[in-house]
């Protein structure tokens, strides 16, 4: 069985005024494109592992520490992925790699995991489609919604 938590939406998501009752779920994410021997090299949306948040920190692979961040997963109005990436749960490195320019890059789609998709039962987008997808930004973390 997969570890993961779900729960209320948290209190950052009521600062950018899009609270509502769905859930979320806790995560990494490992950003890259994964190739055939595994490794996850470049940018986008490599795996996505659900987990309990007080573990993000220990469930980071130790030689792929930077293209690894925590991620708080919710489905949105539309059924569309909502990402939540605080600056807590990312290195500096993360930030600088991942979240310094205005959009984040998916270079090839990435079918979410059964796992997401059972702890998000209001999901109805269960790709994030290639595409740039613009992150917002507060004093807690970035934004993207795919």
């Amino acid at each position: 069985m997969t570890d993961y938590a779900t729960g209320v939406l948290p209190l950052h998501t009521v600062e950018l005024g899009t609270a509502t009752d769905h859930l979320f779920v806790y995560a990494n994410v490992e950003f890259g494109v994964l190739q055939s021997d595994g490794e996850c090299v470049n940018i986008g949306i490599c795996r996505i592992t659900t987990t309990h948040y007080n573990r993000f920190s220990m469930e980071r692979p130790k030689s792929r520490r930077c293209p690894v961040a925590a991620a708080e997963l919710s489905a949105g109005p539309r059924g569309r992925l909502h990402a939540f990436f605080p600056k807590a749960g990312m290195l500096p490195c993360t930030e600088r790699a991942f979240f310094r320019q205005p959009v984040f890059p998916v270079p090839v789609a990435y079918y979410l995991p059964e796992t997401l998709q059972d702890g998000l039962p209001d999901l109805q987008e269960c790709v994030i489609a290639a595409g740039l997808y613009p992150i917002r930004r507060n004093a807690h973390g970035y934004w993207i919604e795919f």
